[in-house]
């Protein structure tokens, strides 16, 4: 009996593995028809050169399977038939607080698929009128990663060459991400959390309540807690093989950008190759640099997603 018990439940599980990823509700995001982002986008009933790129892409409101609950996301893509690169975005902040919105849809989703990449963002568990409970950054690191399969499932993916970006919590979850898998060959963390123990020293705001809120048994073991969401302790885990590109703004306050520099001497200390930008005065968002970081952001993707450019040489050399 117990055998056969056994069996169910690794049948059971098998199942789940093969329903990662699978997108169970679609939706078609009709901006032209909302007017919220229309008195943005439009002016005098055309549509703004600087928003062009709308008429390219198709944006979708999508629930999919992930560790066998139902989980809230977007997906982007060109309109063109083709095969693309693939990107995932993570998105910052936690629960509703921060959460992909029809407006982050049009600004940064749809601009980066606009450069011709597939886009896929999650809301992570339990956010959005998604299934199960937000861990900011446990267990809810596998809807990111859950994100490959259905990458794998489209018909416009070339998905041997994806990237990955992630702003503030959203680095966070892209640092972990790559402690986990070595199949991205690029990556893009702005204002990126990385020692969750300097965030909350240096948040006015006490950030510790979010801790408390997000992170299961936190109370009990705030030290493991920590250590496992914070990239600084997992340097030695997080892929060689993906070049990051770290942006930060010196005037960041949310996430002070002596994170950037620390994880950025670790990294060096453990040859994961990586590029760190400091922008002088830059804030969180880095809202004063918007056309210098999608500059950058994009070359960095076009670089190595669709230019083949090798890795760097970072062991020592020349005169």
């Amino acid at each position: 009996m117990k055998k056969i018990l056994l069996l169910i439940l690794i049948l059971s599980n098998l199942n789940l593995f093969a329903q990662n990823g699978k997108i169970t509700e679609r939706k078609i995001y009709d901006w032209e028809n909302d007017a919220t982002i229309t008195s943005i986008v439009f002016k005098e009933g055309k549509l703004k050169e600087k928003y062009n790129y709308l008429k390219n892409i198709t944006i979708e409101k999508i629930t999919y399977s992930s560790d066998g609950l139902k989980v809230k996301g977007y997906l982007v893509q060109p309109n063109k038939t083709d095969k693309y690169p693939c990107i995932i975005y993570n998105r910052g902040g936690n629960k509703e607080f921060g959460k992909l919105s029809p407006k982050k849809a049009i600004f940064i989703l749809a601009r980066v698929a606009s450069w011709g990449y597939v886009v896929a963002a999650s809301q992570y568990r339990g956010n959005d009128g998604g299934e199960g409970k937000e861990e900011f950054g446990g267990r809810d690191v596998n809807d990111v990663i859950n994100l490959i399969p259905l990458f794998d499932n489209l018909k416009k993916t070339d998905t041997s060459k994806m990237g990955i970006y992630g702003w503030s919590r959203g680095g966070m979850m892209t640092y972990l991400t790559l402690t986990k898998t070595n199949r991205f060959k690029a990556a893009v963390v702005g204002g990126g959390a990385s020692d969750l123990r300097m965030v909350m020293q240096t948040r006015k705001d006490t950030f510790e309540t979010v801790y408390f809120e997000n992170i299961p048994n936190y109370a009990q073991n705030k030290s493991k807690a920590l250590n496992e969401r914070s990239a600084i302790n997992q340097v030695e885990s997080i892929s060689k093989t993906t070049p990051i590109l770290m942006l930060h703004g010196t005037a960041d306050w949310r996430v002070v950008p002596e994170m950037a520099l620390d994880l950025s001497k670790a990294f060096i200390k453990n040859r994961v190759p990586h590029r760190l930008v400091l922008f002088e005065g830059g804030n969180h968002g880095l809202s004063e640099f918007n056309d210098e970081v999608d500059h950058m952001t994009k070359q960095w993707f076009d670089d190595y997603l669709k230019n083949n450019k090798t890795l760097p040489n970072l062991d020592p050399h020349g005169r």
